[in-house]
């Protein structure tokens, strides 16, 4: 899997900009004469939204790709966000090596099914898929890995079901894309992609957008 620059000396060069950050703020507010106590909580305050705030927001709520894309190229090496990068740069032997390699890693079951589901889903394995949608805790991914499995099965009937339970948007428009998908509905399927993307935020509107590149390249046929 080709890798970007080096994230060694990304983090290097971000330490680096925070400490001069850190520094300047900290000679301005002594030149001003702000108290003591006061520039280390303000200090306290920036670390916090640089280093936790910061990421946080752009794993779960950002909409620009570049600064998703940035963020996971930088954090490749951790399991999740390498599965989020080979969807974008990888081969699907990345994918799927991504994918079982969380799996492995993680001892929460909802994380081994949701991503065995996701496995199942990109080897197009409907009995598989099913059996980890079943096992899920949470019922709408529960039910969206499930209408999937039918839709992969042509059982239009029960993914029609699955469909109707299912409230947040990117997860409807997306069961709606595959379903038209495998009904060989071209225009419907980029519609209701394009509908999921455009709904979703984070990681997940990442993934979605690089799932549509691939199948536009034909990667997935």
């Amino acid at each position: 899997m080709q890798k970007n620059k080096s994230p060694i000396l990304s983090r290097v060069f971000k330490l680096i900009l925070l400490i001069a950050s850190v520094t300047l703020i900290t000679v301005v507010l002594q030149i001003i004469g702000v108290p003591k106590w006061i520039t280390i909580f303000i200090i306290l305050m920036l670390y916090i939204l640089v280093m936790v705030i910061r990421p946080i927001y752009i794993i779960y709520r950002s909409k620009s790709l570049r600064t998703i894309d940035r963020y996971i190229s930088n954090n490749h090496q951790k399991p999740i966000f390498g599965y989020a990068y080979a969807m974008a740069h990888g081969s699907k032997e990345d994918i799927e090596q991504t994918l079982k390699r969380i799996m492995n890693t993680y001892t929460q079951q909802d994380m081994r099914d949701i991503y065995g589901a996701n496995l199942a889903l990109f080897q197009r394995n409907p009995s598989t898929l099913l059996a980890h949608a079943k096992k899920i805790t949470g019922q709408e991914y529960q039910d969206y890995y499930s209408g999937h499995a039918y839709v992969m099965n042509n059982n239009f009937d029960a993914a029609s079901e699955s469909l109707a339970k299912l409230h947040t948007p990117w997860m409807v428009h997306s069961l709606k894309a595959y379903a038209a998908l495998k009904r060989g509905n071209q225009d419907d399927y980029r519609s209701e992609m394009n509908q999921s993307i455009n709904s979703a935020v984070g990681m997940q509107r990442y993934i979605l957008h690089h799932i549509m590149r691939r199948h536009d390249n034909g990667d997935f046929t």
